[in-house]
This record gives structure tokens, sequence and C-alpha cells, in this order.
């Protein structure tokens, strides 16, 4: 099992699964990393020499309302879940590798989740839409990767963090509040000043779905991950690691 560790700091100067989808790209050729891989790996190393994060700005609006919202859906899908999305697991052999999972749905077939919250209706339908038109599992899944910006992001995100934490199915928890719970997400964001924007915004300006509509607020993406794409995404890792630098900022285990 992967090693849990309370501190997102631990992610500096690894490899993350939020990130990992970068390692995947291949050049034109198709038999080498990509530019975004390579740009990847170097900010990797510059962590590395850095001993912090490169972009210390994180509360664009995105972000906060992804952060804010997301304890609330686990209020929503039930029981089964364990929720860890503040702590950072790091992969049992490879120490370069780590991810932070929004949480766990216990029981057979155990699933790692990835929760997504969109800031905008476009991106939350395309990230839907295939449940809409009668799929589900990889062939969702697969139409997501084809359709939304983020879908190949999301996917390996997921493959990711099912490899840390050794589970074969994984799940995608896309939510968007109706109108009705609005009420409920300003309650939340009092006295948070990551959210204090939204104090000064009007509900045409969130993204929310009209009560009784054609949508849902909760939708989920259940999937068996293959072995292949598991053995494909650890062997873009082993491969990046033999490029990352040694040097005693990075935070082990210990």
């Amino acid at each position: 099992m992967s090693d849990n560790i309370n501190n997102s700091t631990h992610r500096i100067g690894r490899f993350t699964s939020s990130e990992i989808y970068k390692l995947m790209t291949l050049n034109r050729k198709g038999d080498d990393f990509g530019a975004p891989a390579l740009t990847y790996i170097e900010e990797t190393n510059f962590k590395r020499l850095l001993g912090r994060s490169l972009n210390a700005d994180m509360s664009s609006k995105p972000t906060s309302w992804g952060n804010l919202v997301e304890g609330l859906v686990f209020d929503k899908i039930g029981l089964d879940f364990t929720y860890s999305s503040q702590v950072t697991d790091i992969h049992p052999t490879i120490d370069y590798w780590a991810g932070s999972k929004d949480g766990t749905r216990e029981g057979e077939n155990r699933s790692v989740i990835d929760i997504k919250n969109p800031f905008t209706m476009k991106s939350f339908i395309h990230l839907v839409k295939p449940l809409y038109d009668g799929l589900n599992g990889m062939d969702a899944m697969n139409l997501i990767r084809e359709n939304s910006a983020d879908g190949e992001k999301y996917y390996w995100q997921l493959v990711s963090n099912a490899i840390i934490n050794n589970c074969d199915w994984a799940e995608l928890i896309v939510y968007c509040p109706y109108k009705s719970e609005l009420k409920e997400i300003y309650a939340l964001a009092e006295g948070n000043p990551d959210v204090k924007w939204l104090s000064y915004v009007s509900d045409s300006e969130l993204p929310y779905l009209i009560d009784g509509g054609y949508f849902t607020n909760l939708n989920i993406v259940r999937f068996e991950i293959s072995q292949a794409d598991k053995d494909a995404l650890t062997n873009a890792v082993l491969k990046a690691g033999k490029m990352l630098i040694s040097y005693p900022t990075l935070n082990t285990n210990n």
C-alpha cells in the first residue's frame, strides 16, 4: 500500500497525479516524450532545486469554488465513500510518484474517486453528456476524453491514483449545484477568505442547474482501468524518473 502523508508539501519534487497526463504525451514521431512531458519534467526538477512550488497563487475562482464545494459533494454521495483529499499518497515503490485522491469507495471492487466541480456550464456538459446519451463505464470515459478539454487529464489522474492505491476501479464524480443549493454554498463560504469573491457575485455568475431540469446535480462515471493503461503510465513515470535530479530538498517519507 502507499504511504499516506497529510501534508501537501510532500508533492513538491514528485510527479503528481493531477499533472501526470503530461507524461503520456508523445513527440511527432511517437517514439519519445512530447513537449508537455519534457516541460513537466523540467519543472519538477526546478521544484527540487527550490524546495517549493513554482506557482504560489492557488486562489483563482475555479479552484476556490471547487475546493469549497468538494466537501458538500461528500455529504451527498453516501456513507460508503471515504474522504481524503488533504492526504498525499506516495507510490509504495516509486518515491518520486505521488497523488492526492479525493477519496475511495470501499467494499467490493474498491475504487479511487475524483470530484470535479466545473466552473462553466459548457465544461459540465462535456463531462456528463455521455451518461445522458446512454453510455457508461469506459465508453463514457472515452467520450469524455475525446470531447472535454480536461478529459485526458482527468483520466490519467484517476489511473495514477488507482495505481498508487492498488485499485482496479475509478470514479469520476461531476457535481453542479441546483439553483436551490446555492444558499447552502453561500453559507459555507461565510468567513472563508479564499472565496470572499462570492460576496460580490450574483447567482447568474455561478454554475448552477435549474431544479427539475434535464441534468441532475450529481453524476458518476465508474469504470475499470485496464492493465495495459496501468503499465503504460508506470513505464512513462519510470522513464521520466531517470531524468530527475537528486536534491536534498525533496521531502521523503521519513
